[in-house]
């Protein structure tokens, strides 16, 4: 430190003599022209460009050598270090004083200019970093964005490690310096272990391995097994230039991204702890659906099947167990079809799902037909009672049809149930008139709604509220809705269920309306 010093003073003062030569020269070759004024003038300049410059022992002597060259070549008596007159005296002197004086505020000039500079920078460091540490959203990100910014604060390597069960490092984030021959060099697993242990961090200023070639810095100041924060490009026998100033700085940013990371890492652990408990809530419902729903119709069929072997059953009696049978037989194949389309839904991407231009007229066509020749209503005398209306024919929308007809089928599905209900419930007065299917077009968007006289639901519900397993009827898993939920979100279109005026309630989905002049009639199925 010392030789190097000593050398750039010596760089400096060969470059100051070089320059009062040349300022002498040009003093003597024009002293005509500038007298005593002008010559004490340029030897100040040069005075202030030395302090500027130079260390101030330079700027200092400067000073002194062109006192004593303003002397020998321009004060009478000339070529000799004599003064013959008192004024001359005067104006050598203050020409001194002068020149240290300004050698001083220049010196101190550039220095307050220099700290300004820094905490210019230092503040937009730490504002950056504030501003990292609080958008940050995911651990990796937040680790590698500090040691970016570490490194191109303080012009070293930066990496943060971690130790794993077995005590072995691994790296979490490295600075965009740090090569790969670089990590081989980290220090021995010995002194993170030690650090991870105990929770003291190790550099110089330290009481703890003032020798290591890194310095290491907990993110726990308890024994944990937090990251550690790395620092390389440590010159020992240039410790000091480094600086405390440095550390401490370094150590405050650690502070500050440790608790960004624990912010993240408890983050991260609340997700998962409730993406558990709701994978758990979502089983213990879907078991306690097994076995109360499917449990019911399995011990009727076994109990009416059971029931027919017997030899002495009457024609009547057995054709009342066939139909039992049948009916929960029906009633278990369409639980599990609702069951594997939820699963199919939940499980496909939007692009993987084929859409076309769909004519909701020919669609609600489809549906109703289905109902009329189903077998399984007219064997019980449950002929489903639809009435459509279509505000404007030839309407569109982008579409999967399988999909939109099975949205239709168990919204008119739970009407049904519904009215039904209110049936069982001598709510006659609400259980009056066909379910109502209506096509409408307001507001920018096709609607496509499902109308009955059930029983409604309460003032406080709306669609968001519909969960898997969680039906509000005696039977069923409550699969229809959220079908149609995942339906209506596969295409980008809003479900909502609103209660009727003079009772019941209307379900509804509601599509964007295309722009028909963007149509490519080419991929348009006929």
């Amino acid at each position: 430190m010392q030789k190097l010093s000593l050398l750039q003073s010596s760089m400096q003062l060969i470059g100051i003599l070089i320059l009062l030569v040349i300022t002498t020269a040009i003093s003597y070759s024009f002293f005509s022209s500038l007298a005593i004024t002008g010559v004490t003038l340029l030897y100040l300049l040069l005075v202030v460009t030395a302090a500027y410059f130079c260390a101030f022992i330079v700027a200092s002597g400067t000073a002194f050598l062109a006192f004593l060259a303003i002397n020998y070549f321009f004060i009478e008596p000339r070529y000799t270090f004599e003064i013959a007159h008192l004024e001359s005296w005067v104006s050598l002197v203050c020409f001194l004083i002068v020149s240290m004086v300004i050698a001083s505020l220049v010196k101190e000039l550039k220095f307050q200019t220099l700290q300004s500079a820094i905490a210019t920078k230092r503040a937009k460091f730490a504002r950056n970093l504030a501003e990292n540490l609080a958008l940050a959203t995911e651990i990796n990100q937040l680790l590698q964005d500090s040691c970016s910014l570490l490194q191109v604060e303080f012009d070293k390597t930066v990496c943060i490690v971690q130790l794993d069960h077995s005590g072995k490092p691994y790296n979490l984030a490295t600075s965009n310096s740090t090569t790969a021959s670089e990590l081989t060099d980290m220090p021995n697993h010995g002194l993170l272990k030690w650090v991870s242990d105990n929770g003291k961090p190790i550099s110089p200023y330290t009481n703890y391995w003032s020798k290591s070639t890194y310095w290491l810095i907990p993110f726990n100041r308890l024994p944990s097994k937090d990251p550690i924060l790395v620092i390389g490009n440590i010159d020992n026998e240039n410790i000091q230039s480094s600086g405390i100033e440095t550390y401490t700085t370094i150590k405050s940013c650690v502070d500050q991204i440790s608790q960004a990371y624990q912010r993240l890492s408890n983050s991260e652990k609340v997700k998962h702890a409730e993406l558990v408990a709701q994978s758990e809530a979502i089983q213990s419902a879907l078991l306690a659906s097994i076995s109360h729903d499917m449990r019911t119709p399995l011990t009727s069929i076994l109990g009416a099947a059971t029931t027919l072997q017997q030899p002495d059953v009457a024609p009547e009696q057995a054709t009342q167990l066939s139909a039992l049978i049948a009916s929960q037989a029906r009633y278990l194949a369409s639980t599990t079809e609702n069951i594997l389309s939820l699963i199919r839904l939940e499980s496909t991407s939007v692009e993987q799902i084929p859409m076309d231009w769909q004519s909701p007229e020919e669609i609600i066509g489809v549906v109703t037909a289905l109902y009329q020749s189903q077998s399984e209503y007219q064997s019980r005398g449950e002929l489903v009672d639809l009435q459509v209306t279509i505000s404007e024919p030839e309407l569109l929308i982008k579409a999967n049809a399988n999909l939109l007809t099975q949205a239709l089928v168990n919204l008119i599905d739970n009407a049904k149930q519904a009215q039904s209900k209110a049936a069982d419930s001598n709510l006659t007065n609400l259980n009056q008139g066909p379910i109502l299917i209506d096509v409408s077009k307001t507001d920018g968007r096709i609607n496509i709604s499902v109308n009955d006289r059930g029983t409604g639901f309460s003032e406080t519900f709306n669609a968001s509220q519909i969960k898997k397993f969680s039906g509000s009827n005696t039977k069923g898993f409550g699969l229809g809705l959220s079908i149609v939920q995942a339906i209506a979100k596969a295409h980008d279109a809003i479900f909502t269920i609103n209660n009727r005026e003079g009772g019941g309630a209307c379900a509804t989905l509601s599509f964007h309306i295309p722009d028909v002049g963007s149509i490519d009639v080419g991929n348009t199925n006929a």
